[in-house]
């Protein structure tokens, strides 16, 4: 999980597809108590991985249930893929919260922060870069290096050395 001191709460399930403009249809779990609003990221399970997707649109439909649009998800096709999912969100665990953070922890608070492999330096994070959906880069600095922003390549955020401690694919520092 790339967040440190949060966990990953069920919104609820998919249940299906809800017209032809990409629009699902969500029973939610009784442990979400959080509201879902627009630009909010929801995660799905991939194959293993955690895939965050972002909240076009919500609306209320009953007491348990709600319809939910999804940025680059516009018609039934695509929708069709989320049905059978469970949507996650993630939340602030409190275990290892500090007090004077928001509770709110994106890419783009990691510029400045140097990406460390087996203790070695590879480079200062310079900004952050989005190359498709889905798809985050940190930018290093001096070289403009990518490295692909990967839940399972990052093994560590250390906000007091103001590092991440990555493993990197072989070979990609050479590309």
């Amino acid at each position: 999980m790339l967040l440190p001191g949060c966990e990953k709460i069920a919104v609820g399930y998919v249940v299906k597809t809800h017209g032809v403009k990409g629009e699902l249809s969500v029973t939610t779990d009784d442990l979400f108590d959080g509201e879902l609003l627009p630009g909010d990221p929801v995660i799905v399970d991939i194959d293993g991985l955690d895939v965050p997707f972002f909240v076009s649109a919500v609306r209320g439909r009953g007491r348990d249930s709600l319809l939910l649009t999804l940025d680059d998800v516009n018609d039934e096709a695509a929708a069709s893929m989320f049905v059978g999912r469970t949507l996650y969100v993630y939340e602030e665990s409190g275990e290892d919260a500090d007090p004077d953070d928001d509770g709110e922890l994106t890419a783009d608070r990691l510029i400045g922060y140097s990406i460390v492999e087996s203790g070695r330096l590879v480079g200062v994070i310079d900004d952050i870069r989005e190359l498709g959906p889905d798809c985050w880069y940190f930018v290093l600095r001096d070289s403009g290096q990518l490295i692909p922003i990967v839940d399972e390549m990052i093994q560590e955020i250390d906000h007091q050395a103001r590092t991440v401690e990555m493993i990197l694919p072989e070979g990609l520092l050479e590309l």
